[in-house]
């Protein structure tokens, strides 16, 4: 079966479906000028002050004890707030829009679903919109933080942490059940960019992986579609006649 034959496959699974769910990974970022998780270590690894894991960097601990180092490096891997939407995204956000899929989960941090207009979006993590100080908690949203070189509380003063960061990397428990009901009852779950099999509900559904490597997920899945995801979705908005909404790319159209 060819590329086009299996998207065209995921199509008519969408419609005979009677709720979708997508799952998406850091792969479903990269044309939007993020780096995959690799790249992210590998920006930090070569850093001539910073030797260490990328996870580290990424705890309260270390960004409370030297807020300057990291956030010229958050700045360099996770923060990128002028990153827009990729082609997928606006796909996954028509999909929605047109009541072919009933919402999002996501691993990632940059909340580029959301900025694509999707609703009902699942984020584990949490993302770069969300922002507290470690005195009071008060909440700021990326804008601040992208207006100032290192973030302080104007109203007590303190440091203005990530919400993922903050927590040291854990999944926030309200995301998680949040997660949990919106898997309840699904027929079909669209897995995007990720090789990771772990925080994938094991809800009893049909499965499509989508990415350009071998997963772990691949042989648990019914199809599996190895190619780019930005034209896999384009594909998929022609052989689903989507329409144009304001914003979306003139080339899906046909």
């Amino acid at each position: 079966m060819t590329k086009k034959e299996k998207v065209m496959q995921l199509a008519k699974m969408i419609l005979q479906m009677n709720k979708t769910i997508i799952f998406t990974g850091a792969g479903i970022s990269i044309s939007s000028g993020y780096p995959d998780l690799a790249g992210m270590q590998e920006i930090a690894q070569n850093d001539s002050e910073f030797h260490d894991n990328l996870l580290r960097l990424l705890t309260n601990r270390f960004a409370q004890k030297n807020p300057l180092m990291f956030y010229r490096l958050y700045r360099k891997t996770h923060f990128k707030p002028l990153s827009q939407p990729s082609l997928s995204h606006e796909v996954i956000t028509l999909l929605q829009k047109e009541k072919l899929i009933a919402g999002i989960i996501t691993m990632n941090l940059d909340h580029l679903h959301t900025i694509a207009g999707s609703k009902n979006v699942v984020e584990y993590w949490g993302s770069i919109n969300d922002n507290y100080c470690v005195a009071e908690h008060h909440y700021f949203s990326m804008n601040f933080i992208a207006r100032h070189s290192v973030p302080y509380c104007p109203l007590d003063g303190s440091l203005i942490l990530p919400v993922f960061v903050e927590r040291n990397m854990t999944a926030i428990k309200k995301e998680l059940e949040c997660g949990r009901k919106l898997t309840t009852n699904t027929d079909l779950m669209i897995v995007c960019g990720t090789k990771a099999a772990h925080g994938i509900p094991g809800n009893p559904h049909k499965m499509v992986v989508i990415n350009k490597m071998h997963t772990k997920l691949d042989l648990k899945a019914d199809l599996v579609i190895h190619a780019n995801l930005d034209w896999v979705f384009e594909q998929l908005a022609i052989d689903l006649c989507l329409k144009k909404r304001g914003g979306f790319h003139d080339e899906i159209i046909t």
